[in-house]
């Protein structure tokens, strides 16, 4: 609810406020969610010119989020998100510098596209150890301790970050640091209110004065009208995802019933085998995006190297895999 409270926060207070902090951060991660919702949906309508997308869609994202962030660093010394919330990045060491230097801008931008991209890649290595180590599917004694001691690491880095970024905002709380969060620590910079711009207004104040030329009405729209464009996306995703929060309480058995899908003719090619290597199933594992039974070996290696079903070629990760435990 961070969202709803920054709205509610006096602007005319020397520092931002901790709910104006956190909400910057929420709308951040909203944004790989949102990204990764239109190209499942892009790989679901055009299947033929759009199936890769889900695949390289980390890569994709990597490269439209530097050059949003890399826009936003130039012009306002803020990231998309911190700009939505009326902040800028100033250097800690001095005050009176009112723009990034050029390294500081570097920085910002490793901080804001690469680390993530690196983490996400992190955690879905991560996921297939856990994956592995769970189900035996190692190949030694020695791989299954590695991976358990890479998952191990990964959770103590994790608890470590989230300490420390707790014990960095009671600091800023407590009027003990100017500096809100540790990736703005290890730069050396913060976070402060920015000052208001008019460059929107400017710009349609002069070209109903007819004082810009056709070159600076074309820039003008295309520019003003972008970034308009991404802050009204950004209000509203940051508007669905307090909405979906506040509809999580909603009664499953009131749900209307989901009519089965159509009978797929492959289906009896592959009963009681498994599609990839024709036997019968070991470890028996539905991939709930099709219905097809695999083994867990078989579909695990398959989606390491193709994020799809093998059979229906719908967009899939390992993460989407159940177990089937026999009951008798």
């Amino acid at each position: 609810m961070a969202e709803i409270a920054a709205h509610l926060t006096a602007t005319s207070e020397a520092r931002p406020s901790l709910f104006e902090i956190i909400a910057q951060k929420s709308l951040d991660a909203t944004l790989y969610p949102a990204f990764n919702k239109v190209a499942e949906f892009l790989a679901a309508c055009f299947p033929n010119k759009c199936k890769d997308i889900p695949r390289y869609s980390d890569e994709i994202f990597l490269i439209l989020k530097g050059l949003l962030e890399y826009n936003y660093l130039r012009k306002r010394d803020a990231s998309f998100s911190e700009y939505f919330y009326g902040l800028k990045r100033v250097s800690v060491s001095d005050n009176n510098v009112h723009k990034l230097k050029t390294l500081q801008r570097c920085y910002s931008l490793i901080v804001l596209v690469g680390v993530p991209y690196l983490k996400r890649k992190l955690e879905n290595k991560i996921e297939q150890y856990t994956l592995e180590t769970l189900d035996g599917t190692c190949h030694s004694e020695f791989e299954r301790k590695c991976k358990k001691s890479v998952i191990f690491l990964h959770s103590s880095g994790e608890m470590f970050w989230n300490l420390w970024t707790f014990v960095q905002y009671l600091k800023y709380i407590g009027n003990r640091t100017d500096v809100q969060l540790p990736e703005l620590l290890l730069i050396k910079l913060k976070l402060v209110y920015a000052e208001e711009t008019l460059d929107f207004i400017d710009f349609w104040s002069q070209l109903f004065k007819g004082e810009l030329s056709a070159s600076e009405i074309v820039s003008g729209i295309l520019h003003n009208g972008l970034a308009t464009a991404l802050e009204i996306s950004a209000f509203f995703l940051q508007f669905l995802k307090v909405w979906n929060d506040e509809k999580m309480n909603y009664n499953l058995t009131s749900l209307p019933k989901v009519a089965p899908p159509e009978y797929d003719q492959k289906s009896n090619t592959y009963k009681g085998i498994c599609p990839i290597c024709l036997q019968k199933q070991k470890i028996p594992t539905v991939l709930p995006v099709s219905g097809y039974v695999f083994c867990f070996p078989c579909i695990l290696n398959h989606l390491k190297q193709s994020p799809k079903c093998p059979v229906t070629n719908l967009p899939a990760n390992s993460t989407d895999l159940v177990r089937i435990y026999d009951s008798q």
